[in-house]
């Protein structure tokens, strides 16, 4: 076998793994159920805002320190803190436990940039779409898998809501074991870079580096840093699309988290004691993959702003209609059109970088400045307003409107422009 292939099938063994979690789809109805003594308004505002702010701080500390420590023990470590997150929900009761677990999740979401970057490191350049898609695919297989499992153990009562946390904690173990299997990276990107003349790494067991060495190795590393964010960031279109990146990111990140809340809500008030929130998310899941496989394959043609506008009108008819099953649907659709959105961003910012080692750099900081603003809307719409669940979500569907209208201003301003300059070159 070859040695990238059989780095490739390790790797995607960990993410998938990593990613079989049957809670999840029904954290809320756990968290909120006879388990644990908590109400709404607490996981609303005390529980859930921890995570966000928690994977806001951590992110910037891990986004430094992954390809310093070379990816492989960051990774490990996205696996025990998966494993204490789920040890702490299966085992402790109180709410100051329960904030703790947040903590863990922000630091097993932080973490999760590793697993993405580590294939940069370890194999040639040529294989990057090769291996990018098969690593994202595990990725989503996973997920999947943990919607269909969940509804499925759920519906026919194999399990209740706590008892799912049991497979998602295996699975964390097993995600960790794999990881520690993982070959290690030599040569970092930025930080132990392999040198023209193919010297080793500056901190092999036999020549340790001294601290004149270890400044000199951060100096090199954070100009090379510096030096690809601005030759990223002075191209308009890098610009542009890496805004729309960001803010595509927050908005569904911050719809996502609450949406459980939501769903439960409607389902007191009409009276359905059923919930398919495991269903929801298998088929979001699938149709996200197919909306992202449309994007990588037509990215030419992509039309943000429309497909911004059908996600507000989603969004809002999932809470305007006081009917779970088009919540749902609304979801779905918000899902699918988020990896669209996503995937094309990414396909337009990568085709306008040159070098293979901006690709991690850019879209980590596009998720770092994402991150960021979906903690400002935690901070304004549910801590700063204490806005109602169904308010956030008008709040999330205008946000998105916005976003249309904006990108759309935009477009048209480019193209009078263009037909400007076009009309000028045609008189001389």
């Amino acid at each position: 076998m070859l040695p990238w292939v059989q780095v490739t099938l390790m790797l995607c063994a960990v993410g998938l793994l990593r990613e079989i979690r049957p809670s999840e789809p029904f954290v809320s109805e756990f968290l909120l159920g006879e388990w644990r003594n908590i109400t709404e308004e607490q996981l609303n505002r005390d529980v859930y805002p921890v995570g966000t702010y928690c994977y806001l701080g951590l992110l910037v500390v891990v986004f430094l320190i992954t390809d310093f420590l070379r990816f492989k023990p960051v990774i490990v470590l996205s696996g025990l803190s998966g494993i204490a997150v789920y040890a702490i929900l299966l085992w402790t009761t109180s709410l100051e436990w329960l904030q703790a677990s947040q903590f863990f999740y922000g630091l097993y979401m932080a973490t999760e940039v590793a697993y993405y970057t580590y294939i940069y490191a370890k194999v040639d350049p040529a294989k990057y779409p090769r291996v990018s898609s098969y690593t994202r695919i595990a990725a989503l297989s996973g997920r999947f898998l943990s919607g269909v499992s969940s509804q499925l153990l759920t519906h026919f009562g194999v399990m209740d809501y706590r008892d799912l946390n049991y497979i998602t904690f295996t699975a964390q173990i097993m995600a960790t074991f794999w990881a520690l299997w993982l070959p290690t990276v030599q040569y970092g990107i930025y930080f132990h870079r392999k040198t023209s003349t193919g010297n080793p790494p500056l901190d092999k067991d036999l020549h340790p580096p001294n601290g004149h060495l270890l400044r000199s190795n951060v100096v090199e590393a954070s100009t090379l840093i510096a030096r690809h964010a601005r030759s990223a960031y002075t191209r308009p279109k890098v610009l542009a699309w890496s805004a729309l990146y960001a803010v595509a990111l927050a908005l569904f990140v911050q719809a996502q988290i609450y949406m459980q809340l939501l769903w439960k809500q409607i389902q007191e008030d009409t009276d359905s004691p059923v919930a398919y929130n495991g269903a929801v998310e298998a088929v979001q899941t699938l149709l996200g993959a197919g909306g992202a496989f449309i994007a990588s394959m037509y990215s030419s043609s992509g039309v943000p702003a429309p497909v911004a506008a059908v996600q507000g009108v989603a969004v809002f008819l999932a809470t305007f209609v006081n009917n779970v099953f088009v919540s749902y649907a609304g979801y779905i659709v918000m899902g699918m059109l988020f990896h669209y959105t996503i995937t094309l961003a990414s396909a337009k910012i990568a085709g306008q970088l040159s070098d293979e080692s901006c690709f991690g750099l850019i879209f980590g900081i596009n998720t770092l400045i994402g991150t960021g603003l979906q903690s400002i809307l935690t901070l304004v719409l549910i801590q700063s307003l204490k806005l109602p669940i169904a308010s956030q979500y008008f709040a999330i569907s205008g946000l998105y409107l916005l976003l249309a209208s904006i990108w759309l201003l935009g477009w048209m301003i480019t193209t009078c422009r263009q037909k400007r300059s076009i009309n000028v070159d045609n008189q001389y």
